[in-house]
């Protein structure tokens, strides 16, 4: 198993979010579904979070 870094997006109506993150995986699918369950599992364990990071740009 290799260490990954996974970039997910999901277009939403009001923006697009990216989670990136590492993971060790033997394949990009397994990798996929590995930060997928790792963002769902940080979710569910966390109380509250923010932003600590932002680049501002005219549109």
């Amino acid at each position: 198993m290799a260490r990954q870094r996974v970039t997910l997006q999901a277009n939403l109506p009001h923006g697009t979010f990216y989670w990136v993150t590492e993971v060790n995986a033997s394949t990009e699918e397994e990798a996929v579904v590995a930060a997928e369950n790792l963002f769902l599992a940080e979710m569910e364990n966390i109380d509250e979070w923010e932003f600590t990071d932002f680049e501002v740009a005219d549109a």
